[in-house]
């Protein structure tokens, strides 16, 4: 700062105001070269606002210049990449994450049922040879299900099935105590009377009381219908007369032709009248 000339010494003619004022001139400067030097000098740890925090060194209190550099270079390169290159690369990544998980073909997922699906107790075997089956695999897989949404969507199909399968006790529970008896004439009357094809369509539809009630009622109103040249047996528990009856039945009397099944009615039948 200079001196203002009011306070500088009167000029005496040698020269030595001349001297004085340039001395303090040069004091001026130092002092004020020294003070911004001063302020050069400082520095402050605290983060300017326009500066992210990943490129700020903590430490030194500075920039990471370097790698605001790199930063702003690779940004450079990406905005400079043509729209379609972009939208290719962001393609690929979301096929690439979309076909996570999917198996390389459709005959490769397997359907795993936890307990939740198929209470313990219950039979349910998959139909991998169903037509409709290998058609929704395929489906599956065109879609891009990985495993674990194939066994998702699967299971709900499945638990739907598994509750239209009737409750075998309490099908036969409907039917009484001579339960079994009247199963076994139905099944008999079925055997003998059926083309084959027929027979396992009865048995494969013999699967609730309603059923089997339906059949011994079609039975009945068909009258005496031959079983292997035997009379049929009558509905419910049978009487001696047809017990003997069945005795004179091949599948009684012949070693060649004996059926334990029918065996065990008749037995059962000759027990039954004692109690």
């Amino acid at each position: 700062m200079r001196t203002p000339e009011i306070l500088r010494k009167p000029d005496d003619g040698s020269g030595s105001a001349s001297e004085d004022s340039a001395v303090a001139t040069s004091n001026d400067t130092v002092s004020e070269a020294t003070t911004s030097g001063n302020d050069t000098g400082s520095t402050s740890s605290a983060r300017p606002d326009y500066i992210p925090a990943k490129y700020w060194d903590e430490e030194t209190g500075r920039a990471r210049v370097e790698d605001l550099g790199n930063a702003y270079n690779e940004l450079a390169s990406k905005l400079g990449k043509r729209d379609e290159v972009l939208r290719e690369e962001i393609s690929q990544e979301l096929q690439s994450k979309s076909t996570e998980g999917v198996p390389e073909t459709a005959d490769s997922y397997k359907f795993t049922p936890s307990s939740d699906v198929v209470p313990e107790g219950v039979e349910f075997n998959l139909d991998v040879n169903n037509p409709q089956y290998k058609q929704f695999n395929e489906v599956a897989h065109r879609m891009g299900l990985n495993q674990d949404q194939y066994n998702e969507i699967l299971s709900l199909y499945v638990q739907n099935e598994v509750a239209l399968i009737p409750d075998k006790k309490a099908e036969v529970a409907k039917l009484g105590d001579n339960a079994q008896a009247r199963i076994e004439r139905v099944d008999m009357w079925a055997k003998h009377n059926l083309t084959d094809s027929a027979y396992g369509a009865v048995v494969a539809q013999a699967i609730s009381g309603e059923f089997i009630m339906a059949m011994e009622e079609l039975i009945d109103k068909t009258g005496t219908v031959s079983m292997e040249g035997n009379e049929h047996e009558a509905h419910g528990p049978l009487s001696r007369q047809e017990l003997e009856q069945m005795m004179k039945d091949p599948r009684y009397r012949d070693p060649q032709r004996r059926d334990p099944t029918f065996v065990k009615r008749v037995q059962d039948g000759f027990a039954s009248m004692k109690t």
